[in-house]
């Protein structure tokens, strides 16, 4: 028999977005579609189980709307005869005695045990699969690591884990990230381990055999987790694991750097960002390069904005270097003084310290240029 699955992770549901104002519901709604995407896929490919490693949601204590779409969700997947497997992670733990997966019933199996004492065994066409993974509690979780050793027992053995891998860029020490190598997942002796906490894909494979995978955050959720994001579609034979790297976001986000030499007006500036536009994407850009205008921020934002779910900017751009520096320095005007005093500190500031007097040289110049500034 094969075994499919769709394994996810790191859906964070419920996620504030402080920083997005206004924008910040619909961000949520995205989040929620991506999730209701995964549904719709699991279905689609027909598998076996749905596994979730950790963080559904971004708090212990969601929204009870956002629970209820959840268990709607959730039962579309039971009402086909897929089975449903959840793992509290960092996020959405178990620690407070109201916390949601205490005070809230969803379809399928909830791994909430501190440690494995035997694994949850659901029958998929007549076959066992022995589902391992424990919802981390301090203490009560000591050692709960090395409870997820195979059991005798036919059948398919998969793993569940929310936690850190060693040597990986985003390796962290603190004992609740549940740090674990990949010798110990081979000595486990599991046939998959579907991992969470880490955002971005990964699978961890040696010697040809793959161990256990990261899928990563279905959405990204904050800048740095840029681009497409994905969910693992895995079959598993007795061979070993097959697993399909599937894009499932509904937005996105993406850093990106703009040199606007040669944009002399706010037009052209707006040209040049709205070609970088899509109405599901999220960017962060920084603009470069030696401008011969002061850069009016507030009123580029208005006219590209609308190009873009989300958009910001990171002004690097350089005045100092630009005609108008030149000839504004040679004035005997308040800007004039401005100019002199401002190079006279560049040049005198360590490297590191250079980018503030820089940006504060760029907001100054805005406003004179605004308001019409320059009289003695």
């Amino acid at each position: 028999m094969t075994l499919r699955f769709l394994h996810t992770a790191d859906l964070h549901l419920g996620a504030p977005f402080p920083s997005l104002g206004e924008q910040a519901a619909g961000r949520q709604a995205a989040f929620l579609t991506t999730f209701e995407r995964l549904l719709t896929l699991a279905i689609k490919k027909d598998v076996h189980l749905f596994l979730v490693a950790g963080d559904l949601f971004d708090s212990p204590h969601p929204d009870p709307t956002l629970v209820a779409r959840v268990q709607a969700g959730l039962k579309r997947l039971a009402d086909r005869g897929i089975v449903t497997v959840l793992l509290p992670g960092t996020h959405d733990n178990l620690v407070a005695p109201d916390a949601v997966y205490r005070q809230a019933q969803f379809p399928g199996v909830l791994l909430a045990a501190p440690k494995v004492e035997e694994p949850v065994t659901v029958t998929v066409g007549g076959t066992s699969v022995h589902l391992y993974g424990f919802a981390f509690r301090s203490s009560a979780s000591t050692g709960a690591l090395a409870t997820m050793a195979r059991r005798p027992t036919e059948g398919f053995h998969v793993g569940l884990l929310h936690g850190s891998r060693q040597g990986s860029p985003e390796w962290d020490y603190r004992q609740k990230d549940l740090p674990f190598t990949l010798e110990m997942l081979r000595s486990w002796n599991l046939d998959y381990v579907a991992l969470g906490h880490y955002h971005g894909f990964e699978v961890l494979e040696e010697g040809g055999r793959a161990y256990a995978c990261y899928p990563g955050s279905p959405e990204g959720k904050r800048f740095g987790e840029n681009g497409p994001r994905h969910a693992a579609l895995v079959s598993l034979t007795r061979e070993g694991a097959q697993i399909e790297q599937v894009t499932v976001h509904s937005q996105w986000l993406e850093t990106r750097t703009l040199d606007l030499a040669g944009c002399d007006t706010i037009e052209g500036a707006t040209a040049a960002v709205r070609a970088l536009g899509h109405p599901d994407l999220l960017l962060r850009l920084t603009l470069t390069g030696i401008v011969e205008a002061p850069l009016d921020l507030n009123a580029l934002q208005l006219c590209a904005r609308d190009a873009f779910y989300h958009l910001e900017f990171d002004d690097r751009t350089r005045l100092f270097d630009s005609a108008l520096a030149a000839r504004i320095e040679k004035e005997e005007t308040v800007r004039g003084v401005f100019v002199r005093r401002a190079r006279r500190l560049l040049e005198e500031l360590p490297p590191e310290q250079r980018p503030a007097v820089e940006e504060a040289f760029r907001e100054v110049l805005t406003r004179f240029h605004a308001f019409g500034g320059g009289g003695a």
